[in-house]
């Protein structure tokens, strides 16, 4: 009977040395290497020295350069290396010297940097002390990941761009170049309500090229001086990384003028998602190649808590961008005198899911707007114009190049008749509106009233009822072609479309807009 319970003890013994063995097994082998963006949240101000201790047991960073020293346009002795890990793109500057033209874009690297110092200098976040020697190189022409963000994005949430490399849709240059001005030196790439500093050192390989009026930039995002101040700036590193180039506006050629293209109706409530399926009807007074002259649609959406300028009125007018304005351009394509034609989401359908396609219809611009963020600037939505509440906009714009000041051509408002979101008459803030049918920005007196809810500009067109119907908005008119003035103005007409509808009955009948030459 003893020799029994000796051998249940050891057994009991043994059980419990086993479990605790799975336990120190569960608990796992600390990892030697630390995300960029774990490193980054060390800082906290001042400078940290890099050790076990403080990186949770890791002593290691890996990622990918973005640099590439052979380009001439990279911050002097420095690679940049960017790290994908956990869903998260961070970037970090190595300051290495010389040897940092060893190291090359797409080159996968091995960094020891327990010991190494973490600090800010000039506002950019690097990791000094390091030598070649605590750097090894795994591989080389590795893929490059490319985040792409608006100015707005990266102003507001600078550390999540910070030294990664970052593509910037339909960018206004600014100021605007003359003819033969080159990338050398910096300016300011326009995008929205924000700008970021577009950098090119005199040794770029494409520093001698011709500036663009717009572009698509990709570079590398830098935290440096400019006017002795930190400041955001952007370093392509090729001459390829400039796309999507539209030529610099002739300050001598002709201007379209007011209505060119009118505004002739929108669907902002299709029957179910709405999301890819708004889109706005124009129609064009006369014929335009949108190759030659570009233009732009942009609307806006003004509920209390779109920002940015939650509350208030937009800080940058029809440019502000994020969630209050969006931008489509027009670049190509070409309408005659009297055609409609159609801008909006990537579905083109007449009346949301499962209904007509009108893809053939005449599309000069359409965008996937639930996914992607608009041409220059606004922020990807589930729905561009509001089916409720404040008012919201549609504006046409000769040119791509949209800013605060910028006047459109044509101009319609439809919804409630809050006005704190749309102008503030303090801060002379708003959208600005054109001479149209509904709107004046000169009052009966000769006084100016440049914007939407100023003066006597209070002509909303009401929303339409009731919900999700499926109700396209006409507005039909007539238009005195040979002196560009409304006969008749516009005025609403709700027509209730089916799943079967045909684009027909949103482009004729006694309710749409006619030419009168």
């Amino acid at each position: 009977m003893k020799k029994i319970w000796i051998y249940i003890t050891l057994c009991s013994i043994t059980l419990l040395w086993t479990a605790c063995k799975k336990h120190d097994f569960a608990a796992g082998t600390l990892s030697p290497i630390i995300a960029v963006s774990d490193l980054r949240d060390l800082y906290k101000g001042s400078d940290v020295t890099l050790t076990k201790d403080n990186m949770v047991g890791a002593s290691q960073i890996v990622g990918i350069v973005i640099s590439n020293p052979d380009s001439g346009n990279v911050p002097k002795n420095m690679i940049v290396l960017q790290n994908f890990r956990r869903s998260v793109t961070r970037g970090v500057l190595l300051p290495l010297g010389d040897a940092a033209a060893n190291y090359h874009s797409g080159d996968s690297l091995v960094v020891k940097v327990e010991g190494a110092m973490l600090k800010k200098v000039d506002g950019a976040l690097q990791i000094s002390g390091l030598t070649e020697s605590d750097i090894q190189k795994v591989s080389s022409d590795n893929p490059v990941k490319m985040q792409q963000a608006s100015s707005y994005a990266i102003k507001t949430n600078p550390g999540a761009y910070e030294s990664t490399l970052v593509q910037i849709k339909s960018a206004t240059i600014s100021p605007a170049p003359k003819p033969d001005e080159t990338f050398a030196g910096e300016r300011y790439l326009v995008n929205g309500a924000d700008s970021i500093i577009m950098h090119t050192e005199a040794t770029a390989n494409y520093a001698d090229t011709k500036l663009p009026g717009s572009a698509t930039v990709a570079g590398i995002l830098i935290v440096g001086q400019h006017d002795g101040q930190p400041a955001l700036s952007i370093w392509p590193r090729y001459g390829s990384d400039i796309s999507e180039t539209t030529k610099p506006v002739d300050p001598t050629g002709p201007g379209l003028g007011n209505g060119a293209v009118i505004i002739t109706g929108y669907i902002n409530d299709t029957k179910g998602a709405d999301g890819n399926y708004e889109y706005f009807q124009f129609m064009a007074t006369q014929t335009i190649d949108f190759e030659k002259t570009p233009m732009a649609v942009v609307t806006c959406t003004n509920a209390g808590t779109a920002a940015p300028n939650a509350g208030d009125a937009p800080g940058a007018g029809w440019a502000t961008g994020g969630g209050r304005t969006y931008k489509f351009n027009l670049t190509s394509g070409v309408v005659n005198k009297g055609d409609f034609f159609y801008v909006g989401g990537s579905n083109k359908k007449i009346n949301g899911p499962n209904s007509t396609d009108i893809s053939t219809s005449k599309w000069i611009r359409a965008i996937a707007y639930v996914t992607n963020d608009g041409d220059g600037f606004g922020s990807m939505s589930a729905g561009l114009l509001p089916n409720s509440g404040n008012a919201g906009g549609i504006a046409i714009f000769e040119g791509t190049d949209v800013v605060e000041t910028s006047v459109p051509l044509d101009v319609v408002f439809f919804g409630g008749t809050g006005k704190t979101t749309i102008y503030n008459a303090t801060t002379n803030k708003g959208y600005r509106i054109p001479e149209n049918d509904h709107y004046n920005p000169v009052d009966s007196t000769g006084a100016a009233q440049s914007f939407m809810f100023q003066g006597s500009n209070n002509y909303i067109f009401p929303h339409s009822t009731p919900a999700d119907a499926g109700i396209f908005i006409k507005l039909g008119g007539s238009f005195d072609v040979a002196n560009k003035k409304w006969i008749t103005p516009r005025a609403h007409v709700y027509y209730t479309l089916s799943a079967s509808s045909l684009i027909d009955e949103i482009e004729k009948g006694a309710d749409a807009t006619t030419l009168s030459n």
